[in-house]
């Protein structure tokens, strides 16, 4: 037996979760493979007498690495390390039933009514709290530092508190110099690609992918490599034989919840992606657009979390958290691109938004965005079923998607209906589909959290009024 006291050790000083804090220990010992794939674990009791921890939390930290997809348990025999892991070691709803006719009685005159690809609800974030203690500091003391510094790689409050923030929520471990504050995802996608590529560089994207991401590539004199999508997100098979054709520089993924349609990434091609990467020397970009909306147990940890090597570059925002139009990302990164990026970002945007990172640093310092996501989470968890229930209920087979594990929004399959031409019936009835089609004719994101119950309800009876009036039409 492994001398399991040696090699978990627990730092009661950590912010992060004890079970956490568990789990992350047994990651990075399979990932060196001092814990074999398909070894078997302690049970939950004699792992519990001898880290002398509650047994309760030892069976927590056991569900976070099922969850997560490191193990799998054998009933009657124990919980396994998964035999197929490619570990490594960095360097450095289906019924067939009829379309309901809906009422269109529901219908206002002089009303738009909306459905988004998935943006949040600002109508529940701390919205007014930010602003609030952004005010507040253009006064006192700390007004001249906030109002006059030089902020080229974000206020220097807000990188600290995110240091400790992605540690505790994600498992990532940047020191301040490997983090930067940019006005939103978008910005930071856009510096990270002009810091690494050149003219002509090739860049691995999925055939349905994040179209601003697509266009910085292009823009910036890259050429897109595109591989499929399969129900585990990229088709890592296909990714294998792009980097052994083609020189690639970087990939742009969004594991988590692949953009647009919402599947996740598994923990076994994470690990050989992460190896790729390494083999053929090029980047990660790794887009965690939403990792704070997880509502099926724990998200999976980034590829940041378990990179050594510093090939990703881990891209986040907390526009998800408060609304589109607050422009606040982050871009965790090896200090070297940082710096690149820095120099970029002076051309085009010198000194960011200070009052505001400042105040996120004190909102995030007193828990309140963690309060704030916990509530949205459980706000989002039941729009998103009553919007799914509501979807096969009217529409039967017509419609055909995968209940998200998280996210904001579906990823919608119909069967005798063009997106183009719904677009177009559903104005007739004052429905806006603020949706792309992704260059799928049969296919979109439907996004659920920002419509309360009362509007998923409203809009959804316009949305299929409206397809029953096509589908009279074929």
């Amino acid at each position: 037996m492994l001398p399991w006291k040696s090699i978990i050790t627990i730092n009661p000083n950590s912010k992060r979760a004890i079970y956490l804090q568990l789990a992350d220990a047994f990651v990075l010992e399979i990932m060196n493979g001092r814990i074999a794939t398909g070894s078997k674990l302690p049970s939950s009791r004699l792992l519990a007498e001898t880290l002398t921890l509650n047994r309760k939390t030892i069976l927590l930290a056991y569900d976070e690495l099922m969850a997560q997809g490191w193990t799998e348990v054998h009933p009657s025999r124990g919980t396994f390390v998964k035999k197929d892991l490619p570990v490594t070691q960095p360097k450095g709803l289906n019924r067939k039933t009829a379309v309901s006719k809906p009422n269109k009685s529901t219908i206002t005159a002089n009303k738009t009514y909306q459905i988004t690809e998935g943006t949040p609800d600002y109508r529940i974030a701390p919205i007014e709290l930010l602003y609030k203690t952004a005010k507040s500091l253009t006064k006192g003391i700390l007004a001249k530092s906030v109002l006059t510094g030089n902020h080229f790689e974000g206020e220097i409050n807000l990188r600290n508190s995110l240091c400790k923030y992605l540690h505790e929520t994600r498992a990532l471990n940047p020191s301040i110099d490997e983090i930067m504050i940019t006005r939103g995802s978008q910005m930071s996608i856009f510096l990270a690609l002009s810091s690494i590529l050149h003219s002509g560089d090739q860049v691995i994207v999925g055939k349905l992918n994040y179209g601003s991401a697509n266009r910085t590539i292009q823009h910036l004199g890259g050429k897109l490599v595109e591989v499929d999508l399969t129900p585990e997100g990229l088709d890592i098979e296909q990714i294998e034989q792009a980097v052994q054709l083609h020189k690639i520089k970087a990939i742009y993924i969004s594991p988590h919840h692949h953009y647009p349609t919402t599947v996740t990434m598994p923990i076994e091609h994470r690990l050989r992606l992460l190896e790729l990467s390494i083999q053929h020397d090029f980047y990660i970009l790794e887009d965690d657009y939403d990792f704070d909306y997880h509502y099926n147990g724990s998200p999976i940890l980034p590829i940041a979390s378990i990179d050594q090597g510093q090939r990703v570059i881990y891209i986040g925002s907390f526009s998800k958290i408060f609304a589109p139009s607050i422009r606040m990302g982050y871009m965790y990164a090896d200090p070297n691109i940082i710096d690149q990026c820095r120099d970029i970002r002076k051309l085009i945007d010198r000194r960011g938004d200070p009052v505001l990172e400042k105040a996120l640093s004190i909102l995030i310092e007193e828990k309140e965005i963690h309060r704030s996501i916990k509530k949205a989470v459980n706000i989002y968890r039941h729009r998103r079923d009553l919007f799914c229930h509501l979807l096969k209920q009217k529409l039967g087979d017509e419609i055909q998607f995968n209940i998200p594990d998280g996210g904001m929004a579906i990823w919608a399959t119909f069967k005798n209906i063009q997106i183009n031409d719904l677009i177009k019936e559903c104005k007739k009835v004052n429905l806006h589909l603020d949706i792309d089609t992704y260059h799928e004719t049969n296919k979109c994101r439907l996004g659920f959290a920002s419509m309360n119950n009362q509007e998923i309800a409203q809009n959804l009876n316009l949305f299929c009024y409206a397809i029953v009036q096509l589908l009279k039409k074929n």
